[in-house]
This record gives structure tokens, sequence and C-alpha cells, in this order.
């Protein structure tokens, strides 16, 4: 789909490390009028120094600085574009916007390495994007195989809060013939200076629970930006409450020894770009396996992972999603106030543990809440679980809170359920 091609890392020796040399990142801007990008010159003109973004020069490749770091952007303006017309994330957009995306005679795309910083790169490419095409009817990540919409573009380039590292990776399910058997694989971590992480043996009854960890997992990598080497392990979470989740990798190649011959997802059914740098997730199951290098395939613990299994999330990542959920609240009390019908608002506190219970300052229980009125200055709202580590929060109990408090946020309306990242979909049918 895109335009320069793509190019992975060859390694010839043994995959070791977990963390590699980045990719490009590949994205492809498409304009609402041809005229919008047909003149180059007039394109780079729109590149202006802002409170945040410093541009060095104006030539091919571009020099930005950001946050601290300097970037290359190369740009390329093109005809044609290629697009499935049953690509699941083409849902992102209106029937207006698949109709111009679909004709779209020529498009803008770019090409850059992140920086250190995976979330800040990303979150300036989106912006140096929305600068080159403003008001573009999409935006095709072309690293994760992924669309945006225009006014998605818009809304996070706009923000002074990166976006969910949740838009930087894709996970792709592919089923063997009979069905039976699921080959599920991460696109968009090699451009973040990490392998691509995959599960193996899947099937049909437990690939969304199994999908759901490796997502988890990979949102982490990327606030992280870096990985563990082959075999070493990780703690990322629990499950059943008390089962710890401790996962490691061992390159694809030898894990297939593993696995059936004829398993989805062997030599065979792979090409280039899912041979190099990927590596399947195994776990621990104690202790001493660690300590003696004794892996276990994820997908024999699907029994533990689809009850109630935690990924944890890095302070950074707790943080930034507060300060997103906090900059568009307004927007949810907007949708509480003026949307008729059925609504069900949930909002996630941060509790302090109880201190028996040996947390340190620094560590918080964050559970979720149903609303069940806003007002002006702030809210009331029902516990929908029993805390694990706060005496008398249980469910049902209801708090009033203010909305600094707020850690994070949702909404179901009419069939669809409404975040901080999502709310651009709605927006046109608030009022100030």
């Amino acid at each position: 789909m895109f335009l320069f091609g793509k190019s992975k890392r060859q390694d010839n020796g043994a995959l070791r490390s977990g963390t590699i040399e980045k990719t490009f990142s590949l994205m492809i801007a498409v304009p609402k009028s041809e005229d919008d990008i047909s003149d180059k010159d007039s394109v780079l003109a729109r590149l202006k120094d802002t409170d945040e973004i410093k541009i060095l020069s104006n030539d091919i490749p571009i020099r930005v600085e950001y946050k601290g770091s300097e970037y290359e952007l190369g740009i390329c303006i093109s005809d044609g574009l290629c697009v499935e017309p049953n690509e699941p994330s083409l849902n992102a957009l209106t029937d207006d916007e698949k109709e111009k995306l679909m004709a779209a005679k020529m498009v803008l795309g770019t090409k850059m390495k992140f920086s250190d910083n995976n979330m800040d790169s990303f979150h300036l490419q989106i912006k140096l994007m929305n600068m080159l095409v403003p008001n573009m009817v999409a935006l095709i990540d072309d690293s994760i195989y992924r669309i945006f919409s225009g006014r998605w573009v818009a809304m996070a380039a706009e923000s002074k809060i990166a976006p969910s590292p949740q838009n930087m990776v894709t996970i792709h399910a592919v089923s063997d013939s009979g069905g039976k058997s699921v080959w599920i694989h991460t696109h968009g971590l090699n451009r973040c200076g990490t392998i691509e992480l995959e599960i193996l043996g899947a099937t049909p009854e437990n690939f969304d629970t199994l999908g759901n960890v490796l997502q988890e997992m990979s949102q982490r990598l990327i606030g992280d930006n870096k990985f563990i080497d082959e075999k070493e392990p990780i703690l990322i979470g629990t499950a059943e409450g008390d089962r710890n989740i401790v996962v490691t990798w061992q390159r694809s190649e030898w894990a297939l020894h593993d696995f059936p011959k004829n398993i989805v997802g062997n030599i065979k059914d792979r090409d280039e770009e899912h041979s190099i740098n990927m590596g399947v997730v195994y776990v621990y199951e104690s202790d001493e396996d660690a300590m003696n290098g004794k892996i276990t395939p994820i997908i024999k613990w699907d029994k533990y992972l689809e009850n109630n299994a935690v990924i944890y999330k890095t302070t950074e990542e707790t943080e930034r999603m507060r300060a997103l959920a906090l900059e568009r609240v307004k927007y949810l009390r907007k949708m509480y106030e003026q949307l008729d019908g059925e609504k069900t608002v949930l909002i996630k506190i941060e509790l302090t543990p109880d201190k028996e219970h040996g947390f340190n300052e620094n560590m918080h229980e964050y559970i979720w809440f149903e609303v069940n009125e806003m007002r002006e200055n702030d809210f009331t709202a029902t516990l929908t679980q029993d805390a694990f580590f706060v005496e008398g929060m249980v469910e049902g109990v209801q708090k009033n809170f203010t909305y600094d408090e707020i850690v994070d946020w949702r909404m179901y309306y009419d069939g669809y359920l409404f975040l901080p990242d999502n709310i651009y979909r709605i927006i046109d049918r608030l009022t100030d």
C-alpha cells in the first residue's frame, strides 16, 4: 500500500535481543482535494514553527526538533492508492470519507524513524501530517495496516497529550482452512524498536482472550521503549487474582519446533515481513521454571487469562490516560447533558490501598464507577465491583467525586462505546 516500499532489518545472526534497530514509520495522508497537495512547494510552506515544533530545515528530508529530539521526515507525493474495500479499519470513516478515500488519485506519504520516545515520535508524525495536509479525509498508517479518520487526526494533532499506544499497533489473526487453529501476531512494534510478538496455536474459542493479552503487552512495550531478551522473564500482570503472569519469548524459527508441523503460521505461511524480528510468547509457570529456562506456550494458560487477567500499565501510561481523560471530559459532560436516550457512563477512579497491604505511596488501585448523576462541579457514582485493597469499597457503594479525580472514562450510547480517543465521531452532534 505504501509509497516508499517496506524494509526490515536484515539479521543473518541469531535473534536474541528483544530490542532491535527501529524501522521506518510509514504514513499516508489522503487529501479532500488533489489541489491540496498538487504543488510540493505549497505543501512544504505549510510547515511552521509552533510552541512545540521547531522546523530546522524545509528541504526534503524535513528536519524538525520536538521535545528535545531531532527528527527527519521523508515526503513523497504520488498518484494512486490501493485500499481493499473490505478493510476492517474503514469502519472508522463515514460513508462520505470512504467514498473520497476510495476515489483518491493523489496522496502524500511520509516516513520517519522514531526517537528514543515512541509515544512522542508517533504524536509528532501525526502533527506533521496534519500540518502538511490540513483537513485530510483519512490517514493510512501503513506500518500497522490501519486507517484513521481525518477528524481523529485533527483532534490528536491539536492535543498536548499523545494518543493511546493502542493506536500504534494492530493484532492480526489468521486461521487455517479448517478454522480450528489461529495464528495471532502484531504489526507496529518493529518501528518502536522491539520485536513483533506472536502466539501460535490459538483457537476460535480463546483467540480473543490471547489477542487482548498481546495487545496489552504491546502497548506496554511501546511505552517502555524496549523489551526483554530471549527467555528473560518479565512480570506483566496477574490472572485469577493471585497468579503472576510471567512471560518471555523465543525466536519464531525455534518456537515452531514446539508446535505441530503444519500449524497455521508455519514456515510455509511466512513471507519476508513475517520472518524477521519476531518472537513467540511463552510463560514461566513458576519461579523454578524461570530459573531453569523451562518455557510453556502461553496458549496453555488461556483458562487462567480469561478470568479477570490484569496486565499492569506503567505509571507513565496511567498519567497519559488521566491527562487525556481530563482534557476531554468536557465532551463527556456535553454528551451526558445533550444526548437523548439511554446512556451508561463509567468513570475510573484512583483509590489508595489500606496501609496493612504494604503498598508504597506511589501504588494505587484503579476501579470503575457507574455515574448516577453529573452536576456542574461534581458527580455521584456507584462502585461496579469490590475493591481488593480498600476496606468498605464494595460493589454498590455510592460516592461523590470531583471531575479532577477522573483517571479514565467511557460512555455506552446508541450501540457505540465512546472513549476519550474516539469522541471525534460524535462531536458534530454537540453544541457549545
